[in-house]
């Protein structure tokens, strides 16, 4: 659908104004999720962590029992050593969980 700019601009001020604004406009990008939907909790729980130490700890520890693959280890483990603990997201910390929830509905 072709629409005239000035037209545009006549019929929808404020909209005209946003996109116009939006050049130069930049976003952070404050994660870096490597991960299938399966292993979310693995980085649910990597999210709570305050030293890479501990990050590491979990990750062989669930990889010693199984619950995660040797390959899957070594991606989180090479994406923690490359970017940094925060790459899984910002950190979780007691009540995130029932916050979210209360903004989002």
């Amino acid at each position: 659908m072709e629409y005239d700019k000035k037209r545009f601009r006549e019929e929808f001020p404020h909209l005209a104004k946003e996109l116009e604004d939006v050049e130069g406009v930049r976003v952070q990008i404050r994660g870096v999720r490597t991960c299938e939907i399966k292993d979310i909790d693995v980085v649910r729980l990597i999210r709570r962590c305050d030293r890479e130490e501990q990050a590491i700890e979990i990750i062989e520890y669930l990889k010693k029992r199984g619950e995660i693959s040797e390959e899957y280890a070594s991606q989180i483990l090479k994406q923690l050593k490359e970017k940094g603990l925060r790459s899984f997201g910002s950190k979780i910390s007691w009540g995130f969980f029932e916050k979210e929830y209360r903004n989002n509905f």
